[in-house]
Formats: structure tokens, sequence, C-alpha cells
């Protein structure tokens, strides 16, 4: 895998839904390039599919996760799971309330023992008047996550300008995104995940390189990409000369389920 592969998935793990001639643009090749390196990569599986991730808050509940240090996988329901070497595994729940969360959690650690760190994001404000047709839009995405605003405003019979500007509004507050699940043996890229107190000052720090982030009132997670191992390292002793006890972990597994 070179660098241009390297890229291409940074860009989709981010993004899902880049137009191919942006990300071409921005990378330096030609779409009709950029669409046979992406074509491979799922020939070769190392694409392995598109997933719709949609926040709770859209159907009016909240989230929570958790993180547990054991060998063993969580029987119960979630909504994440991030799978470290380090024998971390970070999941994501679901509920109509914290109460309900804190039970999930409190089941897992049946199994798993006590969570090492449990983080609760800010809610975020979202007019349900505006469910019904955010609805029909993942609706549409489930079934082809890259379709165009234009193909789905068709499929559900919807003006073109009110199905991007409610597209628009769920990306920009974290609502709805769409990413790529790659299977990250068939790689040499890095995923990793450093656990913060000082979020604001290593959000910035971590910019260019955050596929996604975690925060609430007090820490941080930021689920970063690295091209190789070697800027992996340079990052996180960024990271460790701000905040000396920041907890970093190497990725080898994740998936997200929604719906």
């Amino acid at each position: 895998m070179d660098l241009v592969d390297k890229r291409i998935l940074f860009a989709l793990l981010k993004d899902a839904r880049t137009p191919q001639r942006q990300i071409a643009s921005r990378i330096g090749i030609s779409a009709q390039t950029l669409n046979y390196r992406m074509g491979k990569m799922l020939d070769d599986g190392i694409i392995k599919n598109f997933i719709v991730m949609e926040s709770p808050f859209l159907t009016g509940k909240v989230e929570g996760f958790a993180a547990f240090v054991s060998e063993r996988e969580n029987s119960g329901r979630s909504r994440a799971k991030i799978k470290c070497l380090e024998k971390i595994t970070l999941y994501g729940f679901e509920g109509e309330n914290e109460a309900e969360i804190n039970n999930q959690i409190s089941k897992a650690a049946e199994e798993l023992g006590n969570p090492v760190m449990r983080y609760f994001p800010k809610s975020i404000s979202y007019n349900q008047n505006s469910r019904a047709i955010d609805r029909e839009i993942i609706n549409q995405l489930r079934k082809d996550p890259r379709a165009n605003l234009s193909d789905i405003a068709k499929g559900i019979d919807a003006p073109l300008m009110r199905v991007k500007w409610r597209y628009n509004i769920m990306k920009k507050n974290n609502l709805l995104n769409v990413t790529v699940k790659v299977d990250l043996s068939k790689t040499d890229v890095v995923l990793f995940s450093i656990f913060s107190g000082n979020k604001e000052n290593i959000r910035k720090a971590l910019l260019e390189s955050t596929i996604f982030s975690i925060t609430d009132s007090n820490y941080g997670v930021f689920i970063c990409f690295s091209e190789n191992m070697v800027n992996a390292k340079e990052m996180i002793n960024k990271v460790r000369s701000m905040e000396e006890k920041s907890e970093v972990m190497v990725i080898y597994d994740y998936d997200f389920f929604s719906g």
C-alpha cells in the first residue's frame, strides 16, 4: 500500500461522502485514478464496507461511552466497538437517558470488570420537527451511503434544497456521518486513540490527523490516523509533551452499528 492509497483511506475514514473529485484534487491525482484505486481496495477487501453513523440524538436518545480492560467482548448491544492492542475496548451505548446507559454499562461490567473510563458527550439541540425528513434521508443513505443528494431528494420526493439543508445541518452538528470499515490487517496504516484531560489543546495538536472525537465536560477521546508508525510516534510524543498522563492505545479493529 503506497502513500496515495493511505491518503485515500484517511479521506474516506473522515467522510466517505466527500466527492471523489475533491479527494483526487486534494491528493493530486486524477478522478479516474482515484476511482480505480478505490475499486481495487474494495475488491481486495481493504475497504470492507461503508458505514452510516447516526447520532442517537436524532431519535431523541442520548449516548455514552465506556472503556474496559478485558480480552472478552461485551455480549450486550452496543452502537460502537473500538478494540485496542492494550486489551482495552471502547464501547458506545445509547438509551432514553443517562440512567439507562449507566445500567447498560453496569451489565457490561459484570462480564468485563469495572470500566476504566466513561464519557457522556454533551447533548446537541435538535429540531424534532425535522425528524421525519431526516429519517428518510438516513434511510436512503443506508441503501447507498454515497448517493448524490439529488438522487436522495428524488427517492423521498422532496425538494433538493430542503434535502441539502437538512443533510448539512446533521453533518455540521455531528449528528450524521458516513465512514468506511477498513481491514487494518491488510494495511500498514496506524489508527490510535488518545484519552486526555487536556482536551482543547490536544484537539488543536491532533486536528490534521483526527478522524473523530468524543468529549465530555472533562475529558476527550481522539481517534487518529497515521500513515506509518514513525509518524504516529511523533504525534504521540507531541501529545505527551503537552500532557504526560495521556493514555494512548493502538486500534486493531472497530465497528459502528446503527438502527
